[in-house]
């Protein structure tokens, strides 16, 4: 498998995130790991690779250039972890997900790469659960 991250790999459809973001949603499930906030939901129709969505708060990074970095840091750690985690034989990620970061500090690379590993580890060792769209 590539190490790429397409186009299609990119959670665009503005129905699909305003669903994400809605306050007390029955479909979407979350879970957090220092750095992130992990917003998640499984489709009615199994997509080929999950489609995602990385969001730093302006709040805590007034910079442009500061949100960018971050978001560069974990767009690469998606990329290079998500082979592992889409194989054959493996419980398969949700459809669509979310990654916010809440820390508010500047995390560096290595320290994203490994909380990386263990969302997508954490996803890939427990089963679909009752999140699907309706």
């Amino acid at each position: 498998m590539k190490f790429t991250f397409q186009k299609s790999e990119r959670l665009t459809q503005v129905k699909i995130i305003d669903s994400l973001f809605q306050k007390d949603s029955q479909i979407v499930a979350q879970r957090f790991v220092y750095p992130f906030r992990v917003l998640y939901q499984f489709g009615p129709q199994p997509l080929a690779f999950p489609q995602i969505l990385i969001s730093v708060p302006k709040r805590k990074f007034k910079k442009a250039v500061d949100r960018n970095l971050i978001k560069r840091r974990i767009r690469e750690a998606y990329r290079l972890n998500k082979s592992f985690h889409l194989g054959e034989g493996k419980e398969k990620l949700p459809d669509f997900l979310a990654f916010v970061y809440i820390a508010s500090t500047i995390e560096p690379f290595d320290r994203i790469n490994k909380k990386m590993q263990q969302v997508l580890q954490e996803f890939s060792n427990t089963k679909k659960d009752a999140t699907e769209i309706s």
